[in-house]
């Protein structure tokens, strides 16, 4: 197939659709549409606020029109016909793998249609170029080859608000402050329900954009840009409401909405001060592809385990009992064998201590907070009776044991290459070695050098 081939059935079509609406006479009907928007933002760490007002207008509705020029003109061409067969015929194989289970012809037939209907709409609002003709014909032939396609993830974040009005984190992400449009929609007027109240104004935008072959691809790198997110300082950033869109001309919808689990909640946030845009980005690049490990291999199970626990605890509004027993989960993860169980408190509270007062924590404070964090999990893990005193100091421990257990993430993170196993074993060696603790020393001196503000 080539793209010339395309653009000129196209151009043809376009012309056709022209002369049918004047031979025919067509008045489509109109509908009316609302569009609601943003007069005035204010977002800052300290203040969210909004005020908004709507306008109504009407568009014409060329649906049906549309459909019945494809049925009375298009489908009966015979260059239709012939093109819809030399593309079942030339990517049969490949067909089969974008629709498993579809017939050829049909599919190919459907995807056609799918392609000259995205003209003539384009055409109507005025929008289609022949830039864009050409970029769409081009399209359709890639996607049928299977080339990587281009996607684009916007997530209107919580969490997370910035000094600057944007940061470049690298070629395929953004990050910046939100701005009106972010908030403006139009919907159809019969169909005008409210946003959700719980959706609030983001806090900022996160915008990522990828070209490839496989979509899991895409969301494993937007989740590991939320993991870094996540670690560089204790901020509960999610995605209040998400577009994914992918670049497509053969399927009709190119673009989905999301919206967050539920049980999300802002239990703490951040800003990103000016100061501090490079070393943010450095680290974000840096931790993003530490995380690119494969979660199924033995010697990351236990790191995968932590990061998921310390998602748990920073994210899911759920009662503090839960919220530190996750946490201390996640250290135990890091820092716990299986042989070492009925030794748990001791060994962990020893480990984080000692790991920690190599950067400038109180080692004492440490072990003391990580013990007392890990009695009060077994009493939930046990279901005894927790008091209203004990859940007083749940509540004033638990941010401090979760700073723990990021900083211990970023330090195993970036000393991937040790392994869990070596780590903890130069850590158990220099709490009775002075020589072994300045080996660890040097160990952590590289992730201190590079992200010594980080690890606080």
């Amino acid at each position: 197939m080539k793209v010339t081939e395309l653009i000129k059935l196209g151009q043809a079509v376009l012309e056709m659709f022209d002369k049918y609406v004047a031979e025919k006479g067509v008045k489509p009907p109109m509908r009316v549409y609302i569009r609601h928007f943003t007069t005035d933002l204010e977002v800052s760490e300290t203040s969210c606020r909004s005020q908004g007002s709507s306008e109504t207008f009407q568009k014409p509705e060329w649906a049906i029109v549309i459909f019945d020029f494809m049925k009375e003109k298009v489908k009966p061409m015979p260059e239709f016909k012939q093109f819809s067969y030399s593309i079942a015929r030339r990517y049969k194989n490949n067909i089969n793998k974008l629709a498993q289970g579809c017939d050829e012809g049909g599919q190919s037939e459907f995807w056609l249609e799918t392609f000259i209907q995205r003209l003539i709409h384009e055409k109507l609002d005025g929008t289609l170029s022949k830039d864009s003709l050409i970029e769409y014909a081009s399209l359709f032939k890639s996607e049928l080859e299977l080339s990587p396609l281009e996607y684009r993830y916007v997530h209107y974040l919580d969490g997370i608000f910035l000094e600057t009005d944007s940061m470049r984190i690298n070629d395929n992400v953004l990050i910046r402050k939100t701005q009106k449009d972010d908030l403006e929609y139009t919907r159809d007027i019969s169909f005008d329900i409210p946003r959700p109240q719980y959706m609030g104004i983001p806090s900022s935008i996160l915008q990522i954009d990828i070209a490839s072959k496989n979509e899991r691809e895409c969301h494993e790198y937007v989740n590991r840009i939320f993991n870094s997110l996540r670690l560089y300082k204790l901020g509960s950033v999610y995605s209040k409401e998400s577009i994914s869109t992918r670049a497509t001309i053969i399927w009709p919808m190119g673009s989905h909405r999301g919206w967050p689990h539920a049980n999300y909640s802002t239990f703490r946030k951040y800003t990103v001060k000016k100061l501090e845009a490079d070393s943010f980005i450095k680290f974000i690049n840096a931790i993003e592809q530490k995380l690119n490990f494969n979660k199924e291999e033995k010697e990351y199970r236990t790191l995968f385990i932590s990061i998921e626990r310390y998602n748990s605890a920073l994210l899911e509004s759920v009662d503090i009992d839960r919220k530190l027993m996750t946490a201390v989960m996640g250290l135990e993860s890091l820092f716990t064998f299986e042989k070492d169980r009925g030794e748990n408190a001791f060994k962990l509270g020893i480990r984080v201590a000692r790991l920690l007062g190599n950067l400038n924590f109180d080692a004492v404070n440490v072990r003391a907070l990580t013990e007392q964090a890990y009695n009060f999990r077994n009493k939930v893990v046990h279901g005894s009776y927790i008091s209203q005193d004990n859940i007083k100091k749940m509540n004033e421990i638990f941010p401090n044991i979760l700073n723990y257990l990021r900083v211990s993430l970023i330090v195993f993170l970036l000393n991937q290459e040790t392994g869990k196993d070596k780590m903890i074993e130069m850590i158990d060696q220099s709490t009775i070695s002075n020589t072994q603790n300045e080996e660890l020393k040097k160990v952590l001196k590289k992730a201190i050098r590079e992200f010594g503000q980080v690890l606080t």
